[in-house]
């Protein structure tokens, strides 16, 4: 039998055996059993996972000490129906959470509850913007469409990486990591109090790595700062800085003969290459948070400042041309809960955001493409060259109220407003050649309204069962809406909105050496925002009719003894587009059929502190382009998925040092991470051989 098949099974299998599931970060104790049950992202406080109408789980300290990861796909592929797909073994990243593995703008990233970007300028890469090297003290995903307090994006999911907080004593801990490719790794962190009212934490991190392919080397700097003031009388101030700054060399995907041949190769011609394509991304962020008690009702506010840089090399354009950007935010989050009786609340709040975004596009070489539609490229040639003045108002309200001594019901509405100004500096309008049209400044506005409604029945008072419903919806991006093709109406919108309804059913339960929950999922997407191609392979967005998501999720967490734990995550999904042209009917491009994790944790008692883990990360097959096509053989054009085991362990010596050790792709497995076929060729992104990295830590 496929080996991709018996991990599915195993996964299937263990799930049923004991309810069905969840697999995050169990074995945390946030309370007597031992299981992390307690969450922040659904609504800013926390809460108790059996009192959420929804699939959110996180993975905690001890997990994210124990994978050490170079990435935040390390730790986040360990929930169930979670994919981050690492690119190039760099930084940047791809997402699959109730989606194909896509770069759209269908989840929601923050830090400590705040957007780590701008919806109008959304990025995929986003999470190389948090402090997930310097300080992070736990990651959560709410799955599905967002709450009323989420807007644009939390379509699929919402991700939140959360900082530490300040230490109740003076604390120092540093951390050093190398591996192979030279790659190193340096944390430092220190926390103190400066006085009964208030304490600080610095932390800083340096990465290099060379990467395992030709130019896929990254160095990164990052230095995170947090302070912490009681005012007293249940009031307090947390203000947060965070600063980064990464420098990552660029590669493409491979032919099908480089794949077979050099899976190291950078996919880049030597012309490409002697130009040094580069992603250069400076970011800063700073926030206060007011939190204010009174009785038994909340108040928060978080004004923050935002500030980031993208310059790129679009590597998978022919002719490569150079990408830079600048994007400066301010905004406010407000918000109040009013705690009626012991049987009521609401939250009420709003989300105001002013961005202005810098966009350049050019020509960094003479390049002429060849094939059908070939075209001649001058340097020094501008694509784009513009201002784009971003206001979002979104006000929002949410409620709810016991209907019995176990049964919640929750309403919740959000309505959001957004304009762009965009200010064309070109001086140029129409056809500009390369089939790209520049359009005259504009003003474009948008707004949606989004309502919420859910029932929570409380079987026990350690298990519940759910139903909820979700409305949200995708605003088009700055670039989308001006970056126009010939394919496109120079007077018209590029795009629509994109809006989504969800439909969930789920269960979770915690029993004393057992944790597990299920989700079932049906997402209809209206208007959905797709890539397409002309016939001189120019790529273009449009609005799709109508796009289905459906699947279940699976995840058991179960303590067998006190020396050995196991967890399994599982999902299995389907995504086809529904009355689209040609397509309707068909299944979309990279949209595995299944993702797997299992992890065995050993912590013998012979030998006390040290922990070693056993994972298999594992996908269902995929097809390789939106048509389903065949080849001349008449087999179906579907890449297989892989599997592959990771080996992960660590030693804590004394209460200050530590040792750690991983080896990833431990069996060596050749695969791809991901391929896809276009303009007649299947094209492959090689997964990583296999990685070893040892490390220490220090804390005192």
């Amino acid at each position: 039998m496929n080996t991709k098949i018996k991990i599915s099974l195993l996964s299937l299998i263990v799930s049923q055996y004991c309810g069905s599931v969840y697999a995050e970060t169990p074995f945390v104790a946030d309370d007597d059993d031992g299981f992390e049950r307690i969450t922040v992202t659904a609504t800013r406080q926390e809460s108790l996972d059996t009192d959420l109408a929804m699939s959110v789980k996180g993975v905690g300290k001890d997990e994210l000490a124990l994978d050490n990861g170079q990435h935040v796909a390390e730790s986040l592929n360990s929930i169930s129906g979670v994919l981050i797909d690492q690119l190039s073994g760099g930084q940047g990243h791809k997402a699959a959470i109730r989606m194909p593995m896509n770069t759209g703008g269908y989840y929601l990233y923050l830090q400590d509850n705040i957007p780590l970007q701008s919806a109008a300028f959304f990025n995929h890469n986003a999470l190389w913007w948090s402090s997930f090297n310097s300080n992070v003290a736990r990651m959560e995903v709410l799955k599905g469409a967002g709450t009323a307090l989420y807007g644009s994006g939390a379509v699929a999911a919402t991700v939140n990486i959360l900082s530490a907080d300040v230490a109740q004593a003076p604390e120092t801990s540093i951390d050093l990591m190398l591996g192979e490719d030279e790659y190193t790794k340096v944390q430092a962190s220190h926390s103190n109090k400066i006085s009964n009212t208030q304490g600080f934490r610095v932390s800083g991190s340096y990465l290099k790595n060379d990467g395992w392919r030709d130019h896929t080397g990254s160095e990164r700097g990052e230095l995170t700062f947090r302070h912490e003031l009681d005012l007293g009388d249940n009031e307090r101030l947390v203000t947060s800085f965070i600063a980064s700054d990464l420098e990552q060399e660029m590669a493409a995907s491979l032919t099908e003969d480089l794949y077979s041949n050099d899976k190291t190769n950078s996919g880049l011609s030597d012309t490409v290459l002697a130009s040094d394509p580069l992603r250069k991304t400076q970011y800063m962020r700073l926030a206060t948070q007011w939190d204010k008690t009174v009785g038994n009702n909340f108040y928060s506010l978080i004004p923050y400042y935002r500030y980031r840089t993208n310059d790129y090399t679009a590597t998978w354009n022919e002719n490569m041309p150079k990408v830079e950007s600048e994007v400066q935010t301010l905004g406010l989050l407000a918000l109040a809960n009013f705690e009626h009786n012991s049987n009521s609340e609401t939250t009420t709040g709003i989300d105001i955001e002013l961005t202005e975004g810098e966009q350049l596009s050019y020509q960094p070489l003479d390049f002429t493409t060849t094939g059908w539609g070939a075209d001649t490229f001058v340097k020094g040639e501008k694509f784009y060259d513009d201002t784009t003045q971003f206001i979002s108002i979104s006000p929002y309200i949410q409620h709810k109220r016991s209907l019995t001594d176990k049964l919640d019901l929750t309403l919740g509405a959000r309505y959001d407003y957004a304009k762009y100004d965009f200010d064309n500096h070109l001086g140029v309008y129409g056809d500009i050649g390369h089939g790209k049209i520049s359009i005259a400044n504009r003003s474009d506005d948008f707004n949606h309204f989004s309502p919420k409604a859910s029932l929570n029945y409380h079987l026990t008072a350690d298990s519940s069962v759910y139903v909820r419903y979700a409305n949200s919806f995708r605003l088009p991006t700055a670039g989308s809406i001006y970056h126009l093709t010939t394919k496109d109406d120079g007077d018209a919108e590029a795009v629509d909105p994109e809006t989504s309804d969800t439909f969930e059913l789920g269960y979770k339960a915690n029993w004393k050496t057992v944790s597990f929950d299920t989700a079932v999922y049906y997402m209809d997407v209206d208007d959905g925002i797709v890539h397409a191609y002309n016939d001189d392979g120019q790529r273009y967005l449009t609005n799709a009719t109508r796009v289905i998501h459906k699947g279940i999720e699976a995840s058991i967490s179960w303590q067998i003894n006190e020396q050995l734990n196991i967890s399994t995550a599982y999902s299995q999904s389907k995504h086809e587009f529904d009355e689209y042209e040609d397509l309707a009917g068909n299944e979309m491009a990279a949209a595995p059929d299944y993702i797997a994790n299992v992890r065995v944790r050993y912590m013998p008692a012979f030998l006390q502190g040290f922990t070693a883990m056993l994972e298999l990360q594992s996908i269902g097959e995929y097809w390789l382009d939106d048509d389903n096509s065949q080849d001349d053989e008449g087999n179906d054009r579907i890449e297989e998925g892989y599997t592959i085991g990771n080996l992960k362990a660590r030693y804590q010596v004394s209460e200050q040092f530590a040792l750690h050790a991983r080896i990833l792709n431990v069996s060596d497995e050749e695969y791809a991470q991901e391929a896809s076929y276009r303009y007649g060729k299947t094209k492959f992104s090689p997964g990583a051989p296999r990685t070893a990295y040892i490390g220490l830590s220090y804390k005192w």
